[in-house]
């Protein structure tokens, strides 16, 4: 079979071959500007793998196979001004156009072969455009990055880790991925046929895997995920006016922010400079350390200077300041960029933010370009102002559901019949319920320190975290937090008595300690066994946030699936951040849009806790009015 394909009587004995097997794997490399956005990229290698074949398909590359002269600087000799020389390099050969190649590939691609890449959004959107009319190709699919994740989410999930791993391979020196234009013909085709030829290796190793480990419903749950994902990469409507409006409000926003930090310091300094932050605050203010960098100087990230928020004039204003200063640098100037160091990540008029479902170890959603996950709470001022960026095309409304108190939901699950139990079923708020019993009032007498104190040691529970901590964010005394978590513990002892039992349970588990969430997701804490006192204690404050959030993944995934295969015609799932989904739907049709979002988050098949699940589905123009 041809390794270089680059005449149509090649390309027709590929497919031909191709044809008789049943499934494939295939990479792409990207060209432009915008390179990472399937959208709006150019793909100029394709390479096709499967049993017994591997071919690269050049589709447009500027360089031939030797470099004649290095990519340097001169001084113009008229203007004194450098100038830069790109390299130089012979004739690159003859090759098929686009247009040919995804011709010719169109119903190997829309076959009902399985369609393997490592990361296959990025791959299928980026050959999707090259189908006109046709949308991206159909599954069953298989993705190396998320099979490589299932089976060990601890690891490298890069395939040149990968490769190194399995194969001892180690290759591409040059990152000749990164920017394939400058690099010589014969380079790049040894990458493309590198980079397919391991997919298809990778992927008859692992799928067989998946199944011995018992992870087949979570293969299929996450390749349904992968369908949706395609289908929300159409992307995202953006009010760029309203963007526009937004910097300039945000820059007025950020000299006063600055001018208040002054005030509060008593003088004019270098408000980016970290060592003089550090001084005022921990000289001058007199403020303990709360936390260290690596290099082991006093923090002054938003984290360390929390507990002193509300008491110190100064860490009030230095919080506000690099608050707006986050939100002007990341969602706002980061998304218009600036013509120079930060491109756009508008493309006509839209976002295309890059979900990866395998983005974390348990099992939540990141993202990139842009990172749409670490978006401001919905329930703030900024965080409703990035937010309302969103804008429904004309026609059309959005749908705005959450899921209310979810890991305290599912906290209440895993516990099982108790106080937190019992208050779901009664209709009470965890907060406030948990507060009630700690301070022993009622309900309705409970204030709204009392609730911070139960958001405190709810905290505490989900994620691990010490008296210390829930004295910070109570904004109490270390003494009085033991106290109030003591007492918590007597008020709700199946929540304790549920994660000791739960660590006794994992740590038991040999050679390698790991759990499974609600859904059957592996998470594995290897680090329980450690003989380092550090790592295991950070082992152990995971299992139950890994249990607890990585069954909320599994809730959220499945919802989105749900909703993905109930959609009305025209509506389109938009994003999902935290445990919010936004979908846009007809106006006309509103009401029946925002029934199918409600029943696929919590109607029947979705009672999977032993607790009330609850949703409340908004119909809005902007995404503030969903709160």
């Amino acid at each position: 079979m041809h390794q270089l394909v680059t005449t149509t009587d090649q390309l027709h004995d590929v497919i031909e071959y191709f044809e008789t097997r049943e499934g494939f794997a295939f990479d792409v490399e990207t060209v432009g500007p915008h390179r990472g956005v399937p959208a709006v990229n150019e793909v100029t290698w394709l390479s096709l793998s499967t049993d017994g074949a591997c071919s690269v398909i050049p589709l447009g590359h500027p360089n031939g196979y030797n470099l004649l002269r290095k990519a340097t600087r001169r001084k113009n000799k008229q203007t004194g001004e450098w100038e830069h020389l790109p390299a130089l390099f012979d004739e690159p050969p003859k090759q098929l156009r686009p247009s040919q190649v995804f011709g010719a590939l169109e119903n190997l691609f829309f076959s009902d072969r399985v369609k393997v890449a490592h990361n296959a959004p990025f791959d299928l959107l980026s050959v999707a455009k090259y189908f006109p009319g046709r949308g991206f190709p159909p599954p069953p699919y298989g993705d190396t990055i998320v099979a490589a994740w299932l089976l060990d989410e601890n690891r490298l999930l890069g395939l040149k880790p990968l490769d190194r791993e399995r194969y001892g391979l180690d290759y591409d020196h040059d990152n000749t991925g990164k920017c394939v234009e400058k690099h010589p013909f014969g380079q790049v085709q040894e990458y493309a046929w590198l980079d397919g030829r391991t997919t298809w290796l990778h992927w008859k190793d692992m799928r067989p895997k998946i199944t011995a480990e018992g992870l087949d419903d979570m293969w299929a749950l996450e390749m349904d995920v992968l369908h949706c994902l395609l289908h929300m990469g159409r992307g995202v409507p953006i009010d760029i006016h309203a963007l526009r409006e937004l910097r300039t409000r945000l820059r007025a926003e950020m000299e006063h922010a600055e001018a208040e930090v002054y005030r509060a310091a008593g003088k004019v300094f270098n408000i980016n400079s970290t060592p003089q932050k550090q001084k005022i605050l921990y000289e001058e203010q007199g403020l303990k350390p709360r936390k260290l960098t690596k290099k082991g100087a006093p923090s002054t990230d938003a984290e360390a200077l929390e507990p002193y928020k509300g008491r110190n004039n100064f860490v009030n204003a230095l919080l506000g300041y690099q608050d707006v200063s986050k939100i002007l640098s990341t969602y706002v100037e980061g998304y218009l960029g600036d013509g120079e160091e930060k491109p756009t990540q508008i493309f006509n008029g839209r976002i295309y933010p890059m979900l990866k479902q395998y983005g974390t170890v348990t099992g939540r959603f990141s993202a990139s370009t842009p990172n749409i996950q670490n978006w401001p709470r919905a329930d703030t001022e900024w965080g409703k102002a990035i937010r309302d960026l969103v804008d429904p095309l004309p026609g059309f409304v959005l749908l705005v559901a959450d899921y209310a108190q979810i890991e305290q939901r599912i906290l209440a699950h895993f516990a099982g019949k108790g106080a937190l139990w019992q208050g779901f079923w009664d209709g009470v708020d965890a907060h406030t319920a948990t507060a009630a019993a700690v301070f022993g009032v009622a309900p309705e007498d409970v204030t709204k320190q009392m609730r911070q104190v139960a958001k405190a040691i709810a905290f505490a529970i989900n994620y691990g975290a010490g008296p210390q901590k829930v004295a910070d964010m109570s904004h109490t005394t270390l003494r009085r937090a033991k106290q109030i978590l003591a007492t918590h513990e007597k008020q709700f002892p199946e929540v304790y008595a549920y994660k000791r039992k739960l660590l006794r349970t994992v740590r038991s588990r040999r050679p390698e300690p790991y759990l499974r969430t609600l859904l059957g997701r592996k998470r594995r804490l290897p680090d329980l066994l450690s003989y380092d006192r550090g790592h295991r204690a950070k082992a152990e404050r995971q299992v139950v946030n890994s249990h607890i959030q990585g069954s909320n993944a599994d809730i959220t995934k499945l919802a989105l699936v749900r909703l993905h295969k109930s959609l009305l015609p025209d509506m389109q799932i938009l994003l999902t951040v935290h445990d919010e989904i936004a979908a846009m739907c007809p106006a006309d049709i509103a009401e029946e849009g925002a029934k199918v979002l409600h029943e696929a988050m919590a109607g029947e098949g979705m009672q999977l806790l032993s607790v009330p699940v609850t949703t409340d589905v908004k119909i809005c123009h902007r995404w503030s009015e969903a709160k």
